[in-house]
Order: structure tokens, then sequence, then C-alpha cells
């Protein structure tokens, strides 16, 4: 994806480790950072104070790859900082990964923005695309 971006765009990614911290699991190599269109932020988006930090960045965001722990918690914390802020004018879209987990399935249904479950195309523990428009707020009690 990287090598394809429009002339300007970044990749910013947010992990609670390190991506040397996960080797030999990972195809990044030092290389991949050099030129400053991918960058690692070690942050915890569920938390609101760190999720208040990255504001200005995420609100500027085309797309979101949101993976995360799969607790249950952690997304349904991230979706509520989501809803807390309002993007630009255009619509955001978000995929979502592992969505047919048994602990991602209340998350994925409550989301009531236009969505596609796109399992057959993507992963095989699902696989969900999710239009989030800046307008309306997603209810997750």
């Amino acid at each position: 994806m990287k090598e394809h971006l429009p002339h300007g765009s970044q990749i910013a990614t947010f992990d609670i480790l390190g991506w040397r911290e996960i080797r030999p699991f990972t195809y990044l190599k030092p290389s991949d950072f050099d030129d400053g269109t991918l960058i690692q932020y070690l942050d915890d988006l569920s938390k609101p104070e760190v999720f208040a930090k990255h504001e200005l960045l995420l609100k500027r965001a085309d797309m979101m790859f949101i993976d995360g722990p799969k607790d249950g918690m952690m997304e349904r914390e991230l979706l509520e900082n989501f809803n807390r802020i309002t993007f630009d004018a255009r619509q955001l879209v978000m995929v979502f990964d592992d969505i047919r987990f048994w602990n991602m399935l209340g998350i994925w249904r409550k989301i009531s923005f236009p969505k596609l479950d796109l399992t057959s195309f993507g992963h095989w523990s699902g696989t969900g695309l999710v239009e989030w428009r800046p307008a309306r707020r997603v209810p997750l009690s």
C-alpha cells in the first residue's frame, strides 16, 4: 500500500509494541520508515487522553484499519473515542478485522453506519467495511 500512496500522504500505525519487538512475525524493515511516509506510534487509542493527543492526525484520515485485541472492551472504547470527534466533511472508510470473532460480533452489529461484511473476500475471521459518517454517532451501549 505504501508504494501506491498519493504524494504527500502518510500511513500511521498505532501499536502497543514496536514493530522490532514482534520479530520474526513482521515484514517491516528499517528502510520502510526512511522516507517518513510510514510512522509507528506506540500508543493505545482506546484511552481518551491518548486519543486526544492524536486527534488532529486522526481527523485527517481517509481510511483506517482497525485490528485490536478482540476483547470487546478496547474496541468499544476506541469507537466511543471516534464518536467524540468530528472528522472532515468527507466520509471516512474504516476496515475492521476479525468481525466474526465472538467478542467482536456485538461491536460489529452495533455500528449503525452503512457497512458491508466482506469476509468472503477478506479474512476467514471476518473483514468489515464501514462508511463512518462524521455527522452521526454510533450508539455503543
